[in-house]
């Protein structure tokens, strides 16, 4: 899995379900949504079990609540995916207690910015581990995770989306499964994560 791509550009299918104007998701390790759903405190009472577009209802139409969507991604993965809102390094941390790996990656469309993709483990931020840049740029950060970034170097220049693009590739290639057509057409639970949840 460490130098495939995937068959589909993955801004292209991100575009064509409708989450060109902010994709905010989260790759736990661990096969327990609904663990992962207590750790992240949301509302029981608002758990819907439901396909990608029931969820996406929801998609950017809450102010202060954190609406999620949680299920399997791959074997020994989960993914949450942020439909209003978006996680906090307190959320992160708290996913990743227990030793566990996690991802995080923020795309805000209206404004063309792209946060780094970040590796967490065991309740803390390890580091970015964006691609290297093309022409003797800086190594990944972290490297046991450099097999990941071969082919998927950055350039100077590059829109954000050729760049959220590559991440997604490396994300795919560490969990074990690119975003596609089929994770699209699952179906998986929806919860509220109250705004006073994470209030410090």
């Amino acid at each position: 899995m460490a130098g495939l791509l995937p068959p589909e550009n993955q801004w292209d299918l991100l575009r064509e379900f409708g989450l060109s104007s902010g994709f905010a998701g989260i790759w736990a390790e661990g096969d327990d949504p609904e663990e992962l759903a207590r750790r992240l405190r949301v509302d029981p009472g608002s758990r819907v079990e439901c396909g990608f577009a029931e969820a996406m209802t929801r998609y950017e139409q809450s102010l202060d609540d954190e609406v999620v969507w949680i299920g399997p991604h791959a074997p020994g993965w989960t993914h949450i995916l942020w439909l209003s809102g978006f996680h906090t390094t307190a959320e992160a941390k708290a996913l990743s207690v227990g030793g566990r790996r996690l991802l995080t990656m923020f795309y805000n469309g209206g404004l063309s910015e792209l946060d780094h993709l970040y590796l967490y483990q065991d309740g803390a931020l390890v580091n970015e581990i964006d691609p290297p840049y093309i022409g003797g740029g800086a190594p990944v950060s972290v490297p046991e995770y450099a097999v990941y970034a071969e082919g998927l170097e950055l350039e100077l220049g590059m829109s954000s989306t050729q760049e959220l693009h590559l991440l997604l590739c490396m994300a795919g290639r560490i969990t074990g499964r690119f975003l596609d057509r089929e994770w699209f057409s699952s179906t998986r639970v929806r919860y509220d994560v109250p705004a006073e949840a994470w209030a410090a």
